[in-house]
């Protein structure tokens, strides 16, 4: 197994797979579309976040580097472009007056752990930010220890329990997608150990349609190992997911409410066509604006 994160390159096709879910997630519920949302019992949004948590969970079982350098890392990653993002949703929402805020709504925000203090978000991304820096840290503590691999295997035990048990499914069932990539990738036949996890979970999706959201993510990613080559528009947009989930549903609810719209119309799917192409736009921007702040903070260290 490496000892650092390899790129995979079929996991650019499932991270735009899990953007494109999330969107359409989003743009149907912006549309009081609420019953398009759902496939097969599975909500198309939590699909696309345990997708995108479950290729985390791969990568991390795939980086053995130390766990402070390896969390340091991933702060580094995630909470710049976030808190850009933040900040834009803030001034957005309160020039048109969307929601009221306030200063603590912002300082929860903008802390990334907002999820924890009130569900409703001005920066909706919140949600999963706040998930993602629980299940990181969680996995700083488990690798101080000697017994990572227990720890993880206890944590997914306990979330498949509170699945069944219908304790917050959703939530529950992205921490349990990934902790099932990150142990997956913790063995040498990462592809057989997916399926092996994706079978019992079909199994139980009888009891709970979350299951059959899981066993569908693992099987996608096991799939997606046999991939070698990817478009180069695929990578492109893989490259800039991140970013642009941070970001596109504040450019969905202000496209559409600049043309005054919330029904399914030419006008709405106007309206989300230019929201989807400003986020990109902006997608590429925080980016740029995020790695060149990095470097000339690097190049000052440096001179220092």
């Amino acid at each position: 197994m490496p000892t650092t994160a390899a790129r995979i390159v079929g996991f650019d096709w499932l991270r735009v797979l899990a953007l494109l879910l999330v969107t359409v997630f989003h743009g149907l519920v912006l549309l009081d579309l609420q019953s398009w949302t759902r496939i097969a019992g599975m909500s198309l949004g939590s699909l696309g976040v345990s997708l995108f948590l479950a290729l985390s969970g791969a990568l991390i079982g795939n980086d053995n580097r130390p766990a402070f350098e390896w969390l340091v890392a991933r702060l580094k990653k995630i909470f710049p472009a976030y808190w850009i993002a933040t900040l834009l949703a803030f001034l957005a929402t309160a020039a048109s007056g969307y929601k009221p805020v306030s200063m603590v709504q912002f300082l929860w925000q903008i802390s990334g752990i907002g999820l924890y203090y009130s569900e409703d978000l001005i920066n909706v991304a919140t949600w999963f930010i706040g998930l993602l820096l629980t299940l990181y840290f969680s996995v700083f503590l488990a690798r101080l220890t000697r017994y990572s691999d227990l720890i993880f295997q206890g944590i997914s035990i306990g979330s498949a329990g509170l699945v069944l048990l219908h304790s917050s499914s959703g939530f529950f069932g992205s921490c349990l997608a990934f902790f099932g990539g990150l142990l997956a990738f913790r063995t040498r036949v990462p592809v057989k150990s997916l399926i092996a996890l994706a079978i019992p979970s079909a199994v139980l999706s009888g009891a709970d349609r979350e299951f059959l959201c899981i066993a569908t993510v693992w099987s996608l990613l096991a799939a997606s190992l046999a991939i070698r080559r990817v478009p180069p528009v695929i990578g492109w947009i893989s490259k800039y997911s991140y970013e642009f989930y941070l970001c596109h549903g504040i450019f969905l609810v202000g496209c559409l409410k600049l043309l005054g719209t919330r029904t399914l119309s030419w006008q709405s799917v106007f309206a989300l066509f230019v929201g989807i192409l400003s986020a990109g736009f902006a997608a590429v921007l925080i980016q740029k604006a995020v790695s060149g702040s990095l470097a000339r903070l690097v190049k000052a260290g440096g001179r220092g």
